[in-house]
């Protein structure tokens, strides 16, 4: 990835303890983490820690034209490169466009895996438990509904 492209964007930093995106909430961009340490709570419930240098937050919301379905906090100080308008920045820098897709394919790989495991675990069940294999072998194989992306305006 280029980060001399990366730098040329505003940086944003935050103290401990900031929501730098907030679940329900209208969001502001897209923030590439360049030092510190984030959490990211759905509903309350820590989701993932974050501390890897470029790591981008808020491309979900913004992929799907919805409101962050997740908080972004700081754990401590951190400082974030803010892109205002990715529509535009990813046509032009297809490289971070690659970047935000590998690291959805992914999430989407450790949650597959993750997935495949508690199945395995209640396969033989019966009763309630058995169901839980249900559950997720057809969540396994249903394609997500087609949320309509926003308009932008092209």
């Amino acid at each position: 990835m280029n980060s001399t492209v990366l730098h040329s964007l505003p940086l944003v930093s935050f103290p401990a303890g900031h929501d730098v995106i907030t679940q329900d909430q209208p969001l502001s961009g897209l923030y590439f983490l360049e030092s510190g340490e984030i959490a990211v709570l759905r509903n309350g419930v820590l989701v993932a820690e974050i501390f890897e240098p470029g790591a981008v937050v808020g491309e979900m919301s913004w992929l799907l034209g919805t409101t962050p379905t997740a908080t972004v906090r700081t754990l401590v100080p951190c400082s974030f490169r803010q892109l205002a308008d990715p529509e535009d920045f990813l046509r032009k820098n297809p490289d971070f466009t690659l970047q935000i897709a590998a690291t959805l394919a992914r999430r989407i790989d450790s949650l597959n895996r993750y997935l495949v495991d508690i199945k395995n675990q209640f396969r033989d069940q019966a009763g309630h438990l058995g169901i839980i294999d249900e559950v997720l072998d057809s969540l396994m194989h249903k394609h997500p509904r087609n949320i309509p992306r926003r308009e932008t305006g092209d």
